[in-house]
């Protein structure tokens, strides 16, 4: 009896291990979550929520394009969002479609990616920033450029336009492209849909992907109050972990 109940403790501490390793590769995850994004430059919007995403428990990827025309401010308050937790990410310099930048400017792929990627995180990187996730403006992209972005960033975040919203959940292990879920109220998506994604993010042990703007104002590319805390709420409930995209991305 006395050795059964020795081979039963080593059996459970080594399964225990196992299920302790299992993800320790990135991109793999220990629990199901969310991965929460914000797009733009819209960091005076942002600084204002900081408090209300600690109380909600959730960190957030913040996708900045623009960065060269940020003033000194500005710059402090990112600063500020980047030590309470969160991920400053890369969204481009001059936010263009990547799809078809090359064809409207008469550019190669190299000189978009010189000046619109290279350019850009050498400037954020001057600063003291070091972005290492992106995504594409207006969500447009395809496979030459995916691959031309890869030895810049762990992963790139495209957007779901698709009615399959499970195409919003992360892979179990290789989770380069990421197809964000829209939050903001031009998305029409409704609050059932959203908890349904969250729901089968637990279920499947995958992370769901959301996607947002501005926060709390009249524009339509924006995400409610409401809807945050909702979001939030969800999170608890479901025993999902809020992750950044650097987080969760190989």
């Amino acid at each position: 009896m006395q050795y059964l109940k020795l081979l039963l403790v080593f059996v459970t501490i080594a399964v225990t291990t196992l299920q302790c390793t299992k993800y320790k590769k990135e991109g793999y995850v220990p629990t199901p979550g969310i991965v929460l994004t914000f797009d733009d430059n819209r960091i005076d919007n942002w600084s204002k929520y900081l408090n209300l995403l600690d109380s909600l428990g959730l960190k957030a990827t913040f996708y900045v394009s623009g960065y060269q025309k940020l003033n000194a401010t500005q710059k402090q308050k990112l600063k500020k969002i980047q030590a309470r937790g969160h991920e400053i990410a890369y969204h481009t310099r001059t936010h263009p479609n990547m799809s078809t930048y090359m064809q409207k400017y008469k550019k190669t792929l190299q000189q978009m990616i010189d000046e619109e990627i290279v350019k850009g995180l050498t400037e954020m990187q001057n600063d003291g920033f070091n972005p290492t996730s992106f995504a594409y403006p207006f969500g447009a992209h395809n496979g030459l450029v995916d691959n031309a972005l890869k030895p810049y960033f762990k992963s790139i975040r495209a957007l779901n336009g698709s009615k399959d919203y499970a195409k919003s959940l992360t892979a179990t292990d290789k989770n380069y492209i990421l197809y964000g879920f829209g939050l903001d109220k031009s998305s029409n998506h409704t609050d059932d849909v959203l908890q349904k994604l969250l729901e089968y993010a637990k279920s499947n042990n995958n992370c769901a992907v959301l996607v947002a703007h501005d926060i709390n104002t009249p524009v339509t590319l924006s995400v409610t109050k409401a809807r945050l805390i909702a979001i939030g709420t969800l999170v608890k409930q479901l025993g999902l972990v809020s992750y950044t995209a650097a987080q969760i991305s190989n």
